[in-house]
């Protein structure tokens, strides 16, 4: 995790600037005068198991829940980033996780053709920069995406953003959508698959070690890159998309680097939140991340310098705190 929030310069400065901090903490954390702090209920779209984002949404509603007590926080179970921008869209849910191609393909109404702007998604914080990761089971011949046409693929659960990942990869490399015998299956119950099996490869958007990859790595799967001339198309078309690698050692026998791509994950929430509100959480969650044993593992590859870089609209709280945030350097 880099960056920091020492303050520099000269005394005047740092008075100044802590002045001007607490204005703006004062002025961001008040309610609003006809809703009672006890009343306000904060409701968070998690995701599927074996999958990064539900133990990572469910240690964030502990947080909050520690941290701000009156607030009522409640999770809210869903398939994955999909299923919570639809959920934020539809005012069902206030804050989640998602990854920022699907964000911000939706906000701009380039999701599905013909399908509105999802104009209600406001943005937290990029978290960190989230691996694509293909695995095929033991004994597979398949050495390459194009190697998948003809075979069972695991593309994750309908509503996440690994299946819309998925499809993104399987294009590039010229996989049309009936070349494979797609399954949207939880990312646990594929790998059971792979493991008995009955299913011959599944992707899985996680940071590492992934709990669904794991097993599977364990049984005797093997983890394919993600490189070449199409990948390279690939990221031309979408540049949310970068390149990384999963080093040798992440998983069980994992004996070489391996070099695929990723794409930051999101914390997002939906515009009509009060400003306040979203203030008090984005600081809890920045306050928190040096503290919290979880938060620093699950999310030790974070830029915090690159957290407000979002690639839809911040909400006005958020902004407030990276304002805020810059004041105090």
């Amino acid at each position: 995790m880099t960056g920091g929030s020492a303050v520099r310069g000269d005394p005047r400065r740092r008075h100044l600037a802590a002045l001007l901090a607490g204005t703006l903490a004062t002025g961001c954390t008040s309610a609003a005068p006809d809703v009672k702090p006890s009343q306000v209920t904060v409701r968070i779209a998690t995701a599927m198991s074996g999958g990064g984002f539900l133990p990572l949404a469910n240690h964030l509603a502990g947080v909050f829940r520690q941290t701000l007590p009156h607030l009522t926080i409640e999770t809210v179970s869903s398939a994955g980033g999909v299923a919570n921008i639809e959920a934020l869209q539809r005012g069902d849910a206030d804050l989640g996780l998602a990854f920022a191609d699907v964000t911000y393909l939706s906000f701009q109404g380039r999701w599905r053709p013909g399908e509105a702007p999802y104009d209600r998604l406001r943005a937290v914080a990029v978290m960190q920069l989230t691996p694509v990761q293909l695995v095929v089971r033991q004994h597979s011949h398949i050495r390459d995406v194009a190697d998948l046409r003809g075979h069972r693929v695991g593309v994750g659960p309908p509503g996440s953003g690994t299946a819309v990942t998925a499809d993104l990869v399987l294009t590039a490399f010229g996989v049309k959508p009936t070349d494979v015998r797609a399954e949207t299956l939880p990312f646990k119950d594929a790998a059971d698959r792979m493991i008995d099996g009955t299913l011959d490869a599944m992707f899985d958007d996680a940071i590492y070690p992934a709990e669904a990859i794991l097993t599977a790595v364990r049984a005797g799967a093997r983890l394919l890159p993600l490189e070449g001339v199409p990948i390279e198309r690939l990221r031309h078309q979408y540049p949310f998309f970068r390149r990384t690698t999963i080093p040798r050692g992440a998983y069980l026998g994992a004996t070489s680097e391996v070099h695929t791509i990723g794409v930051d994950s999101l914390l997002i929430c939906r515009q009509g939140l009060d400003e306040g509100l979203v203030y008090d959480l984005t600081r809890v969650f920045f306050e928190a991340l040096p503290s919290q044993p979880f938060l620093q593992d699950a999310l030790r590859f974070m830029d915090l310098d690159q957290a407000p870089a979002t690639p839809i609209p911040l909400h006005e709280g958020a902004a407030r705190y990276y304002r805020q945030r810059e004041l105090m350097r």
